[in-house]
């Protein structure tokens, strides 16, 4: 076995950002980036582990009880070090065979854990240690037509998942008891893990990041559902709102709201424009009804082998959006003490314009 062409390709383009100057040398923990990279991550405990990346070859400093393990998932050759020995040797010498002088300058993985750090520092006596996010980012931010096809298949999920909590909701059930009748769905249906099961009814819909709780549901609730998994390492994220009851005038404006609020986002979703051109036409509808200190949080982050990742669809962003780039638009108004109301779709940038990958409608669910 090989490292595939995929990941090949994504260790290249690392290597030609080197090469370009961005660092001598890129050391990446068991982290997201990791995965990324190799398509593969072992645990991460007290030990060092790492990949260094160098601008013509690469090296896997593993434990040596995680190095089979590493070894048979990725094709690549491991130095191992044991508990008794100690990573310095392997370390050392993964450093002279990548070249690696004094003079370098060190780029790390944003979450490698400090003693790591340090030890790698100590080895390494690099002139200069920076950040790796932004060589990552800019890498990471634009997905092949490998990685769109798996967030597609991770938005499918979703919206399967979420019609199963739709389902779940009646009165005299609990949050909890929708929350985990969407768990039992995702696990049913192949997801690695559950990420997160929001579900807000009532006033506790006012809050974007409700735990979902023992508050059981009524008539006349307004319930936010908003889910994720991961499925084939990528992500899910879908928000809908579910009513019991027939909706009252006021529910129904602010669901007309939002609705053309993310159709308003969604619309002005293509190559050249600027995120924050993209949170402007979203606020706009919002805004101009008078409830635009009620949608307090940025339009959409960026989804992929983690749940939040750039690109950030925010007023302050500058970023220019490219085909291959994936995103959520997530307007909400949020009133204290009533409900809240926030429709979520995950889209990706194409040569043309946009495609959403969530695949359920935006009209409000109406439940009798």
């Amino acid at each position: 076995m090989k490292l595939s062409e995929e990941y090949q390709q994504r260790l290249a383009r690392v290597q030609a950002q080197l090469g370009h100057g961005a660092a001598d040398l890129l050391v990446v923990a068991p982290t997201h980036n990791m995965r990324y990279l190799l398509g593969f991550t072992p645990k991460y405990d007290e030990r060092f582990c790492a990949l260094l990346v160098g601008r013509d070859a690469v090296r896997l400093v593993v434990p040596h009880l995680n190095a089979g393990q590493v070894e048979s998932h990725t094709g690549l050759q491991a130095l191992r070090w044991t508990d008794e020995s100690g990573p310095d040797h392997a370390l050392i010498q993964a450093l002279d065979e990548l070249g690696v002088e004094q003079s370098t300058t060190l780029a790390v993985d944003d979450t490698m854990q400090a003693r790591h750090l340090l030890l790698l520092q100590e080895m390494a006596r690099p002139q200069r240690t920076v950040t790796g996010d932004a060589l990552l980012a800019s890498l990471r931010m634009r997905k092949s037509a490998l990685e769109i096809e798996a967030l597609a298949r991770a938005a499918a999920q979703a919206d399967r998942a979420l019609l199963a909590g739709v389902d779940a909701c009646r009165p005299g059930v609990s949050e909890r008891e929708v929350a985990e009748a969407i768990v039992q769905s995702f696990r049913r249906d192949g997801a690695e893990q559950v990420d997160f099961t929001i579900v807000g009814s009532g006033p506790n819909g006012a809050f974007p990041h409700h735990h979902s709780g023992g508050r059981t549901l009524r008539v006349g609730d307004t319930i936010i559902i908003d889910i994720g998994a991961t499925l084939d390492g990528y992500k899910s994220d879908i928000t809908r709102v579910v009513h019991l009851g027939e909706p009252d005038p006021e529910v129904l404006e602010i669901y007309e709201l939002v609705r053309t609020a993310n159709e308003r986002g969604r619309a002005a979703v293509r190559p050249g424009v600027t995120a924050s051109a993209v949170d402007r036409a979203t606020r706009e509808p919002i805004d101009a009804a008078g409830y635009g200190d009620r949608f307090f949080h940025r339009t959409g982050h960026g989804l992929g082998i983690e749940e939040h990742e750039p690109p950030w669809i925010s007023a302050t962003s500058d970023t220019v959006l490219e085909p291959g780039m994936v995103f959520s638009i997530e307007p909400g108004i949020y009133l204290p003490g009533k409900f809240g109301v926030r429709v979520e779709d995950i889209v990706v940038v194409t040569e043309e314009g946009v495609r959403c990958l969530t695949g359920l409608g935006h009209e409000l669910i109406v439940k009798q």
